[in-house]
């Protein structure tokens, strides 16, 4: 096809890549033909181009609705340092940029517009991209459209509208993570038509992963994974502000080069740091969420997870910031036993009521607890069979019958504790409690009320805060359809009964909110902490 041998030579004398990789050529053509496509590939995989190629080689306009500001400017500056016409639209923009862009599109000149999907609901926005003769809605972060998977945005789902409004042109949606009950989430609320399905494998052969359980809060146990590591670029991902704050510290005092990032910061410290990290190659990146997404940074050696994310999916995301280079990578998550035991005693809950937010909140603890390739569990989560890595933790040092045992008879026991805190009986008997490990340094669950761990017996009247804490917190998740882990960790909810939080923000900053299910509904939690 002559298109796609144009799509070629642009590849080669534009972006700089000898040939497409595999399976990247027919998605390419695909949409060279004008086809509706649902692009899944992994971090590094080329979907960008499946949409960049042919809004080069077609009349009109592509719009790329795009989560951030920052990931919107990062891929138009790399285009138009390439002779590209392309802009991001953005609340931020100086007025000759804003000139520039409106200019553009009245004389049709630009290619590719990026933008966020709340300017898809702005009548004058909307006007105004209508004289740039709009062709194709290019979706990136496509799983943000699926209230099933991770980074849901409500904003994703007013795409569809926006579509209609332009006479449905072609919708290519692109994403690295989507596990099937998201993907026909994403189909059913964003194409009018059926796409054409393009995935490729998840499987990773430059990341080996591992799995911990955390000591304590785990400032000291990242300071020593991070120093045996030292000299290599690095992202620690952090449940909080405070907790990149810290540890970006510790780091710091053990002679580690490190900063924090979080939407906290200034802008321009932020982007400050996003750039130091980008340039060097001995630096450790302390962050939440807020960082990583569409950063191009090739030689990211290890990923550590100080918190784990809500969902798989997410963690999936996140350590494939790792190895892009195709060289070795590592990605370690560390994690609470008493939150995993949270996590399965939620799944218990939910089974009768939502059968699918039951599964996820089980994926997780799966993926950490496994005995098995840690690789085939992520994956599966994602809908592929696969066999071994060969490279993961588990597969390293292979499966001894008395760990298994051991390990079987310790996450029996604080499912059980777990368990009978929710009010739920069955599936554990023949298992004697026995003293939580001390290798793991974490305490089994407690009943309300009772002493948590090495803190201090709850007084009466922080024993009857936490209760009204958990009541809370339950109403929310189901409101939310999510673990009542997932909108805020036991531990959290125990600090908040000993040290009550005075207002939304505290409990935001406090706590951080990855789920954005906090800065929805946590108002509850605030009156019920300070009753």
């Amino acid at each position: 096809m002559a298109d796609l041998e144009q799509a070629r030579g642009l590849l080669w004398s534009r972006f700089g890549f000898p040939d497409f990789l595999p399976g990247q050529g027919e998605a390419v053509a695909a949409a060279l033909d004008g086809e509706d496509l649902f692009v899944l590939r992994p971090t590094g995989g080329g979907k960008s181009l499946v949409y960049q190629l042919p809004a080069l080689l077609r009349p009109g306009l592509t719009l790329v609705v795009s989560p951030l500001v920052a990931l919107m400017r990062d891929q138009a500056q790399k285009l138009d340092r390439i002779g590209i016409a392309a802009a991001a639209l953005h609340a931020e923009l100086p007025g000759d940029e804003w000139r520039r862009i409106r200019e553009g599109l009245g004389r049709r000149r630009l290619k590719l517009l990026y933008l966020a999907p709340e300017r898809l609901a702005d009548s004058e926005t909307l006007a105004l991209l209508r004289e740039g003769d709009v062709r194709t809605i290019a979706v990136d972060e496509a799983h943000c459209v699926s209230q099933w998977g991770h980074d849901f945005r409500p904003d994703y789902r007013r795409i569809a509208a926006a579509a209609e409004f332009f006479g449905f042109p072609q919708i290519i949606a692109t994403t690295a993570t989507a596990a099937p009950r998201s993907r026909a989430d994403i189909i059913d609320n964003l194409f009018s038509r059926p796409p054409r399905l393009f995935v490729g494998s998840f499987g990773r052969s430059t990341i080996a992963l591992s799995a911990a359980p955390r000591r304590g809060d785990g400032m000291a146990q990242v300071v020593e994974l991070v120093a045996a590591r030292r000299g290599r670029a690095g992202i620690v991902y952090c449940g909080s502000r405070a907790a990149a704050d810290r540890l970006a510290a510790a780091l710091g005092e053990a002679g580690l080069p490190a900063a924090a990032y979080h939407a906290g910061l200034p802008t321009d410290l932020r982007a400050a740091r996003q750039d130091e990290f980008l340039t060097r190659t001995d630096m450790t990146i302390a962050a939440t969420i807020a960082f990583g997404l569409g950063i191009d940074k090739p030689d990211v050696r290890f990923v550590i997870h100080l918190d784990p994310p809500d969902h798989l999916e997410t963690l999936y995301q996140e350590t494939g910031r790792a190895g892009r280079d195709g060289r070795p990578a590592e990605a370690i998550t560390l994690y609470s036993p008493r939150a995993m035991a949270e996590l399965r005693a939620a799944r218990f809950e939910l089974a009768a009521i939502d059968p699918m937010a039951a599964e996820r909140a089980g994926a997780l603890p799966r993926y950490c607890d496994t005995e098995a390739c840690r690789e085939q569990v992520l994956l599966g989560a994602l809908g592929e069979t696969a066999a071994s890595c060969g490279r993961c933790d588990n597969c390293r040092r292979g499966a001894g019958g008395l760990r298994r045992a051991a390990r079987v008879i310790r996450h029996a026991t604080i499912d059980a504790m777990a368990l009978a805190r929710h009010g739920l009986r069955g599936g554990l008997s023949g298992f004697a409690a026995r003293p939580f490990p001390e290798s793991d340094r974490e305490p089994p669950a407690p009943a309300a009320g009772d002493e948590v761990g090495a803190r201090p017996a709850l007084t009466v009247a922080q024993a009857r805060r936490l209760r009204r804490l958990r009541a809370a917190r339950l109403a929310i998740a189901r409101k939310a359809g999510v673990a009542p882990v997932q909108v805020v960790s036991e531990d959290s909810l125990i600090r908040m009964a000993e040290s009550p939080p005075s207002s939304l923000a505290e409990l935001v900053e406090t706590y951080g909110d990855a789920s954005g299910l906090l800065s929805r509904h946590g108002l509850s939690l605030v009156e019920n902490a300070i009753l």
